[in-house]
């Protein structure tokens, strides 16, 4: 024979369970209230236009930089000079300007006017100066002209022609002409007519509209 469970143990059993079962239900729906209740996460808002081309241009510019970079030269070594060494020293500011010396066009100008006085001597003495010193350079072809013809002017023919070639070839072309017509009249009086004949056709080739050219034909060179 089974023994029955006391009436007042079934009651509290099922007060229990009542009381567990009403637990669970208020949890749940205050769960629920809780999500309803809670406002949603703020959306990531999307980059405007002017924001992403701004990024761009900074992105490229530092490409273009980094590019740049590694494109440009080394930097120089640093010179390595001897202990000793000390360079020139400059004023600052004050730039370098080539002056003439006046004393070289001096003794040019005495020169000449040794020649114009038929002081040939002390003429080709004064030339020679210019011509060994080669100051001013720009007249070093004119003094070989002058002594050229003060050689002629004494009569010296053959000492002449070196200084009168030397015209034809690095003078200017109002003295290259005038000393082909030259060299042909001192070959003329040294009686070397084939040698005349010679510079007489440089003239005409080289300058064929020469004013010396007629003078020659008349003296007899062809």
């Amino acid at each position: 024979m089974k023994k029955r469970v006391p009436v007042w143990i079934l009651g509290a059993i099922i007060l229990a369970v009542g009381i567990s079962s009403c637990r669970t239900t208020r949890s749940t729906r205050y769960a629920n209230r809780t999500r309803a209740a809670a406002p949603p996460a703020p959306a990531t808002p999307a980059p405007s236009a002017q924001a992403v081309l701004t990024h761009a241009d900074s992105a490229l510019s530092r490409i273009s930089q980094l590019s740049a970079e590694d494109q440009a030269p080394p930097p120089p070594a640093e010179s390595v000079t001897a202990p000793n060494f000390r360079p020139m020293r400059m004023p600052w500011g004050a730039p370098y300007v080539p002056r003439p010396n006046l004393t070289d066009y001096g003794l040019y100008e005495a020169a000449l006017g040794a020649y114009n006085g038929r002081r040939y001597e002390e003429a080709l003495a004064l030339f020679s100066q210019i011509v060994t010193k080669g100051r001013p350079p720009e007249l070093v072809p004119n003094a070989y002209y002058w002594m050229g013809e003060s050689f002629y002017a004494m009569g010296n023919y053959a000492e002449c022609m070196p200084y009168f070639e030397y015209v034809t070839r690095v003078g200017p072309e109002y003295k290259r002409t005038i000393s082909l017509y030259k060299l042909a009249r001192a070959a003329l009086f040294l009686g070397n007519r084939q040698q005349a004949n010679m510079y007489y056709e440089r003239l005409r080739n080289e300058y064929p509209h020469s004013m010396y050219i007629r003078p020659l034909i008349r003296l007899g060179a062809r």
